[in-house]
Parts: structure tokens; C-alpha cells; sequence
């Protein structure tokens, strides 16, 4: 599990001084949460990676090109499928629902997803947020049943 100890370093590293918007939390417990969800369902060394980088591109993005760039190359050395998934994750500015649509058809990635909601929804989030995770779990299961 030495990935996952450098994943979480590289999470720690990004998401320092950030907080939740919902909350007083620092954000590196949401990432936390989402790897232990994550490791309840697998013990996929690289997907747990990906849960605790999952928010790290799109946080990073709004920072500078320097440290984008940096923080890719760090994920890249770790592994560069874990740099593709955190990629594939980060929602950078599509329609939301385009976005989920696209990572329904990844169960790897959905994975992630499913799990990244179900602690978006544990931590106050608004009305309209909650109608947003419901419409995105409902087209998670949609892709499932296809597959059944």
C-alpha cells in the first residue's frame, strides 16, 4: 500500500489550508472519506489511490499552469493510469450531467463517483445539491441495470 500513502501525501500537499464549503472541515477529510469508502469495496491499490486524488486536479486548476503541471507530474509518478482517472474525475467547467454521463460508462470511475456523492451528501449540503447527486446516482444505476 506504499501508493496509497503517496497518494494521500500528494492529497495532503493540494488540498492544504482548504476547507469544505459546507462545513468547518478541512477538505483532505472529504478524500479521506471517499478512500475508505473505496477500500469497503475493493482493495484495488490504484482506485483507492484515485479516491484520495479524485478532487485534487480540479482544486488545483484554480491555483496556477506551475503547480497544475507539478501536481500532474507527481500523480504521473506514481502510476499513469492513477493520473487518467483523477483526470477523467475532475469536472472542469462541462455540463454537470454531460460529466456523469461520461463517467457512468466507466465502472471504475463510477466507483469513485458513487462514493465521492455519498460523502457530498452526508456533509449539509443545499436542496438543490441533493437533487443533483439524486439525478446523478439515478443515471449511475441506469448504466448499471444495462450491463445486467
Amino acid at each position: 500500500m506504499e501508493k496509497v500513502k503517496k497518494a494521500e501525501e500528494i492529497a495532503r500537499k493540494y488540498h492544504k489550508g482548504q476547507k469544505r464549503e459546507n462545513s468547518e472541515d478541512d477538505y483532505i477529510e472529504h478524500p479521506k472519506r471517499v478512500a475508505e469508502l473505496v477500500k469497503k469495496i475493493t482493495d484495488n491499490e490504484e482506485l483507492i489511490c484515485v479516491a484520495w486524488l479524485h478532487d485534487t486536479i480540479e482544486g488545483t486548476a484554480i491555483f496556477s499552469p506551475d503547480k497544475l503541471k507539478e501536481l500532474e507530474e507527481e500523480i504521473r509518478d506514481l502510476s499513469p493510469n492513477i493520473l487518467e482517472e483523477v483526470k477523467a474525475l475532475s469536472h472542469n467547467g462541462e455540463d454537470y450531467f454531460e460529466y456523469i454521463e461520461k463517467i457512468a460508462k466507466n465502472k471504475r470511475l463510477r466507483i469513485i463517483k458513487i462514493c465521492d456523492i455519498i460523502d457530498n451528501i452526508s456533509d449539509n449540503p443545499k436542496k438543490e445539491q441533493i437533487e443533483k447527486y439524486k439525478k446523478a446516482l439515478v443515471i449511475f444505476l441506469r448504466e448499471e441495470d444495462r450491463k445486467i
